[in-house]
């Protein structure tokens, strides 16, 4: 069914955000690395002013929907803690802004190659290629943004204006990261991906490998019991203008696939700090530079 609503158009607005983020990061000249770098610091401070001033002011932290889950009564805290961190990583984004441009700057005195990223399209033995690049950050960044929005929309009563324009952009993101992530696995299969540094131990390379097969578990997991949560409590799935019917009757199953999306997320949120961790130690132990470049 085709329906008209802001949250389809928040959806889009989004994603095109999302891709010119991740093209700008990956692209080869060093002053639109900078860029990208902005708009993700861009990026950090909308979701935090998001929060301070709307929903604070909104009342949904002092009366929320009824809770359907222990882990409910935690929503305000995290909303406040991704608030905080959102802030800070805006912050820290800025200082890596100035640094790249200093070392622009410095590259312009030396060789002006230094700085210019080189990649193919598919992958290669040491590193990512660019379709795998834009890919993953993308997603991250999808992921991140429908963390929040999810929270924050499960908190919202019925009957509340803006409750379903909320639905409509966090299905409508959900069902996204669903397709862009099985496309990733797809790419995976055709181009192989990069085998991990020497510098890793035994134990290191298999934690990294659990964690990858877990994440994008997760990625698939999450939308998929998001969808069943949805479909059992009677409502229809967002595509941005189009509304899917459920496949199934209404049941109280609903509360059991809603537990599950939402400790999933809970989950997939200490995955991607671990996936950070993992990733920065290993940009610092690595011997090449263009690795991580």
């Amino acid at each position: 069914m085709y329906i008209e609503n802001s949250g389809s158009w928040i959806a889009l607005a989004i994603i095109l955000t999302s891709i010119l983020t991740a093209w700008a990061l990956n692209y080869s000249a060093p002053k639109v690395r900078v860029f990208g770098t902005l708009l993700a610091a861009l990026g950090c401070f909308a979701v935090a002013a998001w929060f301070f001033f709307f929903v604070t002011s909104s009342g949904m932290l002092e009366n929320p929907k009824p809770n359907q889950t222990p882990l409910d009564s935690a929503k305000p805290s995290l909303l406040w803690a991704q608030a905080l961190i959102s802030l800070a990583s805006g912050l820290f984004l800025l200082f890596i802004a100035r640094g790249q441009s200093k070392s622009k700057s410095k590259s312009k005195s030396k060789s002006k190659s230094n700085n210019i990223l080189v990649l193919s399209s598919v992958n290669e033995q040491d590193r990512y290629g660019r379709v795998s690049r834009l890919l993953h950050w993308v997603i991250a960044i999808l992921v991140l943004s429908l963390i929040p929005m999810g929270i924050f929309a499960s908190m919202i009563p019925e009957g509340t204006e803006y409750r379903l324009a909320y639905y409509v952009a966090h299905k409508s993101l959900g069902v996204s990261v669903f397709f862009l992530v099985l496309f990733r696995l797809a790419w995976n299969s055709f181009s192989k991906r990069p085998t991990l540094s020497d510098s890793l131990t035994a134990k290191e390379r298999k934690l990294a490998h659990g964690a990858h097969i877990t994440l994008y578990f997760m990625m698939l997991a999450i939308p998929v019991t998001g969808y069943m949560m949805t479909s059992y409590h009677g409502y229809g799935t967002f595509f941005f203008m189009w509304e899917l019917p459920p496949l199934w009757g209404e049941s109280d199953i609903y509360l059991v696939w809603g537990a599950i999306h939402k400790y999933l997320s809970w989950m997939s949120v200490s995955m991607v700090f671990g996936d950070v961790w993992f990733n920065a130690k290993y940009a610092n132990t690595t011997a090449h530079s263009e690795r991580v470049k």
